[in-house]
């Protein structure tokens, strides 16, 4: 077979093919051998159909099938004999279909990983966060500790204000129609997770008093009969319930968990709070390095490239988002607006990605298997589980080797670091600010979601084979599809998010379980 590879621009690469009649002979001869032990024709004792009959009847199929026989292997072939690396499905133009005794010709466009050049990427200058925790921060550390050990107490003598528990019934119609009714469930006077949007009517209401009006339900509303719609709602306060915390005492820091009293919980805290914003700090510091790369070497990634990164990050997104609010990922979506930032988002990682896997291989850092059991164990200690629990987890899915990719990323952002020129900030900045820390702080182990979502995600993402193989133009019944690669640290994120319960939970919280199904109350 006769190859021509030429580029076009920097990244994108055209392949022209030339199969001699000789083998498009053979191809045929062999497809119409395997049809005729196969097929069963009237008049014909099985396996003796001649081949003028089998062309009569078959002979569309059996070319289009040839063909894609053809094309499939041509660029398997290509791939290897030319270590061509696609990021994106490749393109086939028109081609004139298979005939006996002619050459067979197509030609393939694919979009490879551009070939960068890194003028400097040792010595940049890198701005690192102070990390100094306010003192508010410490308090409101406390705060939300005293909070978890508050108890609900029954409110008689107010009327309902923020924060509350209000015990209501209440019916909700569109038109005639009844769209939702409750005999008696309790709402959050301010952000409602089952009927958001129906605080309006409940805020400054007091025992027995009824209310009705219209009420514009969001859009994340777990009530699913009532998402996003304007119904005309009624009801009645039954009973209101607050949050009371107890006061703050050396006991009481002692039950939660803290040994020295309100002087030793707050120092703990403060501790937490310290090394989490060192944490966050140094992946905002690792942004800042990315992007100090990008302008010191600029380059332009194929848009084929830009739109997988994309896609991936936008359906993680629906994932977290998904986790959060309970709703199903196929019901959420992304403004334009969103969507462009988004994109900058994706452009930026694709970049980023680029930079470290070529000062990896001009460096030669690679990933020992020592540095992958390291991994394996921090994941455990940061999840409570056993060692052998979470390799399970990778083993299982197929995903230590976008495991290893992973930690290539960390060990070049840090081999980097080291190398760069640190400037301190006179004054704090905000940590984690914008899309570039986002993308940092993803490319070092950062994965949200739960488990049974990405799972379910995951089965229908089921397309990773390399690899990648073109559709054919002309039809083919019996081909088999292109498969395509999966992106790398996708199936690490979702591996980590199975073996975790919540892994967004800041340091200084205990991770908090998914909220139990509403509870009704008897009529």
């Amino acid at each position: 077979m006769k190859l021509d590879v030429t580029s076009v621009g920097s990244f994108q690469k055209k392949l022209a093919f030339t199969v001699p009649a000789d083998k498009v002979r053979s191809e045929l001869d062999t497809a119409y051998r395997q049809l005729g032990q196969k097929v069963r024709m009237k008049g014909f004792r099985p396996g003796k159909a001649p081949r003028p009959v089998l062309e009569a009847r078959y002979g569309e199929q059996v070319r289009s099938d040839v063909a894609n026989v053809l094309i499939q292997q041509g660029y398997r072939d290509a791939l290897q004999e030319h270590a061509l690396e696609p990021v994106s499905r490749p393109s086939l133009e028109k081609t004139d279909p298979v005939k006996p005794g002619a050459d067979f010709a197509f030609v393939i466009t694919i979009d490879v990983r551009p070939d960068v050049e890194l003028t400097r990427y040792l010595g940049v200058d890198v701005a690192w966060p102070r990390h100094d925790v306010p003192e508010a921060e410490v308090d409101a550390a406390v705060a939300a500790r005293t909070e978890g050990a508050a108890r609900l107490v029954e409110v008689t003598d107010r009327p309902v204000g923020a924060g509350d528990m209000v015990l209501v019934t209440l019916v909700a119609r569109d038109g005639e129609a009844e769209v939702a009714r409750e005999f008696g469930t309790m709402i959050r006077s301010s952000g409602d997770p089952y009927y958001p949007g129906i605080e309006s009517l409940l805020l400054g209401r007091s025992i027995g008093d009824k209310a009705e009006g219209p009420v514009t339900f969001g859009q994340d509303a777990r009530t699913e009969a009532v998402q996003g719609r304007t119904l005309q709602v009624e009801l009645e306060v039954k009973g209101i319930q607050a949050s009371e915390a107890p006061p703050l005492t050396n006991e009481l820091a002692l039950e939660l968990g803290f040994e020295g009293g309100v002087d030793g919980m707050r120092a703990a805290l403060r501790g937490r709070l310290q090394e989490r914003r060192e944490e966050l700090g140094r992946n905002q510091a690792r942004a800042n390095l990315l992007e100090a790369l990008i302008k010191e070497n600029p380059f332009d990634v194929p848009a084929s490239m830009v739109d997988e990164s994309l896609k991936m990050l936008l359906e993680e997104l629906k994932l977290q988002q998904a986790w959060r609010s309970g709703r199903d990922p196929k019901t959420i979506t992304f403004t334009e607006a969103q969507v462009r930032d988004l994109r900058s988002r994706a452009e930026f990682a694709s970049k980023s990605g680029l930079i470290l896997s070529v000062v990896a291989k001009k460096e030669n850092l690679v990933v020992s298997d020592a540095e992958v059991e390291a991994k394996y164990q921090e994941l455990a200690d940061t999840r409570g589980q056993t060692l052998e629990a979470v390799k399970g987890y990778f083993l299982k899915d197929g995903a230590v080797e976008e495991l290893k990719d992973r930690i290539a990323e960390e060990k070049v952002l840090d081999w980097l670091l080291e190398r760069a020129t640190i400037v301190i900030p006179d004054a704090p900045q905000p940590l984690l600010g914008g899309a570039l820390a986002e993308v940092a702080e993803s490319l070092v182990d950062k994965a949200v979601a739960e488990k049974k979502t990405a799972s379910a995600a995951r089965k229908k993402r089921e397309e990773a084979a390399a690899p990648a193989e073109p559709e054919v133009a002309v039809e083919a019944p019996a081909a088999e599809k292109p498969k395509q690669k999966a992106p790398s640290k996708k199936k690490v994120a979702e591996v980590e998010a199975a073996s975790e319960e919540v892994a967004a939970a800041p340091a200084e919280e205990k991770p908090k379980k998914k909220a139990a199904p509403k509870k009704k109350v008897a009529e």
